[in-house]
């Protein structure tokens, strides 16, 4: 491109604005229907604050002689408890120089800027989730001593297990600042996540900070699912709980793995966009595999 205008700079914005929620939606791992069964719009809605009700546990029934008090016996009531989703806002920003726009193209410009807002706003959201589970989650698997920055908390985990909201669905302003002769453009979402359920989660905590450290391996896995089945934790569609980690945990659970890449692997034909797709790593020990670069370390 020669040159710009503002008839080509308004066209420009209005690309990224059309099509900034479909690669924020490739880049986000976490607001995603196969790993949360609970999520919802707040657009339409007042406050900050969503409540999740909940039921507690039930109680099993009894036998009961004839003639005597079922109440006595076994008396399940309803009592409710309720879960809060606090939304936060995120914000990303980046600067087209005038410069750029007359140099590099307007495609160029708006494949870079779309890179940066979308991956910064769900790399921010992805981030805050998994803090989340950190946060909420008390069952633990693995080097449970570990609790510094070379261990990372990996997690299995039911769909039902944590909940999220969105209030403002990624969102890109513009204006032009002619001291500094460039376009800024000002990404923003508010989301929120809760751990409704912590019994249907547990962490997994490993050392992972080289290669030749990571000391989890599937019995960790193994006693992860069996903590959730005990909790009659929900599964995924296909019957398996969801298992986030590391790339150097990927590497562990990989190598205890007969093969990688034949049956083993789970089917994709229920995974909703890319970032799944080329997240997913195999399936075993009834959990499917997911890598992730923003699980929190352990400190």
């Amino acid at each position: 491109m020669a040159g710009t205008t503002s008839t080509s700079v308004q066209q420009l914005y209005a690309d990224v604005v059309a099509d900034l929620q479909a690669y924020y939606d490739d880049a986000v791992l976490l607001p995603n229907q196969a790993f949360i069964l609970n999520s919802f719009d707040m657009s339409n809605s007042t406050g900050n604050t969503l409540r999740i009700p909940l039921t507690n546990a039930y109680t099993n029934g009894a036998s009961v002689n004839e003639g005597t008090s079922i109440k006595d016996q076994a008396q399940s009531n309803l009592v409710p408890t309720a879960a809060n989703i606090t939304l936060t806002k995120f914000g990303v920003a980046t600067d087209v120089s005038e410069e750029s726009l007359e140099d590099g193209g307007a495609g160029v410009v708006r494949q870079a800027v779309l890179t940066r807002l979308s991956r910064g706003l769900a790399q921010a959201v992805d981030i805050d989730g998994f803090a989340k589970l950190k946060a909420g989650i008390t069952q633990e698997t693995g080097d449970a001593a570990g609790a510094n920055a070379a261990f990372t908390e990996h997690f299995v985990m039911s769909p039902e297990c944590l909940a999220s909201a969105s209030k403002r669905q990624p969102t890109v302003a513009m204006w032009y600042n002619p001291n500094l002769d460039s376009h800024e453009f000002r990404g923003t979402t508010r989301h929120g996540f809760v751990v409704q359920r912590p019994e249907f989660g547990c962490k997994v905590t490993d050392r992972t900070n080289s290669f030749a450290s990571p000391t989890a391996n599937l019995d960790n896995y193994l006693q992860a699912v069996s903590t959730l089945r005990s909790q009659n934790a929900p599964e995924m569609a296909d019957g398996s709980y969801i298992g986030f980690v590391s790339p150097k945990e990927e590497f562990a659970i990989a190598k205890q793995l007969a093969s990688i890449g034949d049956a083993s692997i789970g089917s994709l034909s229920d995974i909703g966009n890319r970032a799944l797709l080329n997240g997913l790593i195999g399936q075993a020990a009834g959990i499917t595999f997911f890598r992730s670069n923003n699980l929190p370390d352990a400190s």
